[in-house]
Parts: C-alpha cells; structure tokens; sequence
C-alpha cells in the first residue's frame, strides 16, 4: 500500500537581517555567520551557522515573526561548539520569520548580538510532492527505497538522504538519484553498503530540490541485514627459491560450500622496499608466461589482469603514472534475445585496484566523464538493471571524486570487498532471473550471478598495506571455482579490507619461474592484453 507524505521545504534564505555588522564588539563574544536555514517538516526548520568563536558557552536560537516584530523569542540553545538546531514548534506553515542565533558568553565575555536570516515556509499545496512508496528493502549489502515524484520542474534535483542521528536533511548524507522513468512510474534507488555501517539503525527520506525550494517526504528506517561472514581454510606455505622473503606463496585444497577447490594466493609486504606492484599493459596480447619473461627475471610473481575485447584492454589502466583507456556504456545484456536490455545502455562505475607512488594499495570505482577523463570514486554509481540508470559520471556523480594518483593501476571488476564491506550480493529486483539490486556495475551473466562459478583471478589489499594476489581453478573435477560472493568471503579469509575481482575463466593464471601454478589442461594457456604482479624495486 503506497503512503503519501507531506512535501517540504523552501530553502529561500534571503539576505541577513542587519541586526548585526559581523564584527565582534569589545567583551563580546564574536557573532555567528553563515545562518542558513533549511525546511525540515510541514512546520519546521533547521538553523545552522558558522561558529566563530572559542569562548561561546553555547548558542541561542531566536525567532521572530517578520508580521510582528514584537513577537520574538528563543526557540531553543545548544552547548558550545554545536552548529545547528531543528525549531519544530511554533512555526506556521506559509508563514514568514526572521531566524536567529547569538553566542552565549562566558563571565569574561558577554553575549554576541543576534544574527538573523529571513525565511518563508511556502504553503506545502504549492510545493512538488515527494512521496515514498512502501516499504525499503535491505539486504547485507543495501538499502532500496521506492519513492514518487509529482510536478517535478524541469530543473528539479532528487534523490535519498538518510542518517542514523536524526530527521536527514540534504546536508546529512546524501546521493541524487536516477532518471525518471519515462513511463511516470516510481523511482527506485539503492544506497550501497560503503555508504553505511552495520548495526545501525537508518532514517532515509525522498528530496527534490528545484530553484532554491527543497521538498522532504515522510521518513523510512531502515537497517542492513547481517554482515556476511569471512570464508577461511587450511593454506600451505609452498617454498619457492626465487622469492625473496618479502613474498609469501600459499595454496590450499579442500572444499568450498561443498564443492572441490584449489586456490593459490601469493602475499607481499611492499614496504621493505625491494618488491613493488606493477600492471602492464603490452601492445600486443600475450602469455602470461611470455608476458612475465619479457621482463627478465624482474618478475617474482605475475597473474592475468582485466578485461578484454578484440585484443584491447576494456578499462582504464595505468602503467608509471601514464593513464589510458576508459569505463564505456555497457550493455544492460549481452544477450541478443533480451532485446530491450541489450539495446539499452548504463553509465558505470568499474571496480580499479592501484597503488601510487609510496606503494600504498587503494580499491576504488572508477569511471570516465564526458570528456573522456578517468575519475575515481569512494562509492559506486548505484546503476540497476531495469530499474535505474544514471548520467555519466563526473566530478560530482555520483559524490565528490576522490583525489588519488595511482603510479600503477587496473580496472576489471566488480569491487569484492571495500572497507572490509562487500558491495554486492545476488538478491534479485521484482524483475526476476539475472535483474539484481546490487550489480552497480553491471556486470554480465557469466561472471555475476548465484550459480556462477568459474576460474577466479582477484588482487586485494590487508590493513597493513600488504598486497594479495590470489586465483583459484574452476570447471574441472578437482576444483569447482567460485561465486563472486564466495571469492570476496574467501579475499576477507585473507585478511584483505579491499580487493577487486579480475579476468576470469580462460584468462586465469597465475606464474613464477614462467609456469602456471594453476591447471591449464582444460584450456590452453590463454593470451592476455593486462597483467600485474609483484617486481623487484627498481
């Protein structure tokens, strides 16, 4: 059943009252700035400020009707250091006020002057509606909230805030949302786990802002299910001369869930300063083991890199600091019988592994702006299959894009683990078999899915800086490969806080000494176009 809720906000802040010039008089304690006001509900407000002062006691809030200048008093005080207030009593709405906020002094300085802000409530019938549409759904992996926009304006901004603290406003957490669907139908929209903690408690509330006005609807909460927990085994530490003692080579055999596996992972501790991590990047495809020759006995350990396509690399990759490639538009499927998905396009993220110059490993979204440069990002762009598709990625979608300058780095996907966090599981939209919730980056049905469990190739990273390389057999009798859920507990298994699954199938392999530690009798030893691996320092 669909609920309605009131829609919100006017954010109108006109110019301040000049109840005040700013400057701070002698004894006094120095007056607040930057008011600014934001509606919150059908009849209230936050207020918040600059705090500039060091000797405040705390902060009164003041209204004061802009019919009646009479009419004033204070709506509420914070302790010193607090920036912001919620007035909810008191307040009509479509009504006009004047809201402000004096500095409480201490016995060796006396109170600031009140600062005040201008604001009218426009009358909620005049505002856009913004309204949820039953209840979220949470996995261990996302919150997804259906809401419905009505009377949107040409030039309106939506989307979720949320916070565990409080009524969110736009100035809590937030992320804009995807298009609307042409048909007028609700939006759906997922917040991934990277942007929240488990054992918390959510409110989360629909926003459109359009020409200064900011409309709320009624709030949801909502928690993430159950982290979901770390896979670990029986590893053998193999001996292996041409390994310095910074790298340490492992492999297990046993079962997984049930089935046969055997996995290989090779660790390093870069920061002895004789093992380094590269990608390369060769103008043809190769080996692995050709691949690893050509540096003459300067690679310990090499394994198969990202993807490919017509013998180029699909992604970004960057080899001593030289950045080439891009995310491109991606197929909703690869399937040609799927005629509506595979003709229809979504701008993503890719899952990028890299370190920069100091040799500190990062996980990261990556993607390409309109101008063909790559960005780099703490969360991914939430696209989902059928259901929400997002503009290109930019400086500022979907968030603030991180500053980073890998030295050397990869993009493959998806990400399997960011701050200890999975980022995916396989629960499925209404849209059934192969429409999954949390596949931000779209990846396709034989390398996503429950059932799908092939060869593995993935790099990750510990707490400490370590770097892990790690692949394991699949398709044949004695091992059975994994899930991608599988191989990201397996990566935590590890120790890993961050990894990034790579080329699998076929293109799996890991070589020392030039020779495959995995199986290659079910398929010859593909070439590749991307590798990366542990070097001697140059």
């Amino acid at each position: 059943m669909k609920t309605t809720f009131w829609a919100l906000v006017a954010l109108c802040a006109c110019a301040a009252c000049a109840d005040d010039d700013g400057n701070r008089a002698s004894g006094r304690v120095a007056v607040p700035s930057d008011i600014r006001i934001e509606r919150v509900g059908a009849a209230s407000v936050r207020v918040s400020w600059q705090d500039n002062s060091t000797d405040e006691k705390g902060f009164d809030i003041w209204v004061r009707d802009a019919a009646d200048a009479t009419n004033r008093w204070i709506a509420g005080s914070v302790e010193a250091d607090q920036t912001r207030y919620t007035i909810s009593q008191g307040l009509e709405d479509g009504a006009s006020y004047f809201f402000g906020v004096q500095g409480k002094g201490t016995s060796e300085a006396g109170d600031s002057r009140v600062v005040y802000e201008f604001f009218t409530l426009t009358p909620s019938s005049e505002l856009p509606v913004v309204e949820i549409d039953g209840q979220p759904t949470a996995t261990a992996t996302c919150i997804a909230v259906t809401y419905r926009i009505d009377n949107a304006p040409s030039d309106a901004r939506y989307g979720l805030c949320w916070s565990a603290d409080g009524l969110p406003t736009t100035e809590d957490a937030m992320q804009y949302g995807p298009a609307l669907p042409e048909d007028g139908g609700a939006v759906l929209q997922v917040i991934p786990n990277a942007l929240l903690e488990y054992g918390r408690e959510y409110t989360v509330r629909a926003f459109l802002t359009s020409g200064g006005a900011t409309c709320y609807s009624s709030e949801t909460k909502a928690s993430l299910g159950e982290e979901p927990p770390a896979v670990t085994f029986d590893w053998t530490k193999l001996s292996h001369e041409s390994l310095p003692a910074e790298i340490g080579l492992y492999e297990t055999t046993g079962k997984l869930n049930g089935r046969n596996f055997h996995a290989w992972y090779a660790v390093a501790d870069l920061s002895k300063g004789t093992v380094e991590f590269r990608v390369s990047v060769p103008e043809g495809a190769a080996t692995i083991e050709e691949q690893s020759a050509a540096f003459g006995g300067d690679c310990y350990v090499m394994i198969n890199g990202g993807y490919f396509y017509n013998g180029r690399h699909t992604g970004i990759s960057v080899v001593d600091g030289e950045t080439a490639g891009t995310i491109p538009a991606v197929r909703g499927s690869l399937r040609t019988s799927d005629t509506e998905e595979y003709d229809t396009m979504y701008n993503v993220t890719r899952g990028l592994f890299g370190v920069d110059a100091s040799g500190t490993p990062g996980v990261c979204w990556a993607g390409t702006d309109a101008r063909g440069a790559a960005r780099y990002f703490d969360r991914p762009l939430p696209s989902v299959k059928g259901e929400a598709r997002y503009d290109v990625v930019s400086a500022e979608n979907p968030a603030p894009d991180i500053a980073w300058m890998p030295k050397y780095a990869l993009s493959a996907g998806p990400v399997l683990l960011k701050d200890g966090k999975c980022p995916f599981d396989f629960t499925e939209t209404p849209k059934g078999a192969d429409y999954y919730l949390s596949n931000y980056e779209i990846m396709p049905y034989d390398i996503f899915g429950v059932g799908v469990s092939p060869d593995r190739t993935a790099v990750g990273s510990t707490a400490d800086g370590r770097i892990v390389l790690f692949v394991c057999d699949g398709r044949i009798e004695s091992s059975r490969g994994a899930t991608l859920t599988e191989l990201a507990a397996i990566m935590k298994g590890l120790g890993c806080t961050d990894a990034v699954n790579f080329d699998g199938g076929g293109s799996t392999g890991m070589v020392i000494d030039g020779k495959h530690l995995n199986d290659t009798t079910a398929e010859a030893s593909r070439a590749v176009v991307s590798t990366a691996g542990f070097f001697k320092k140059r």
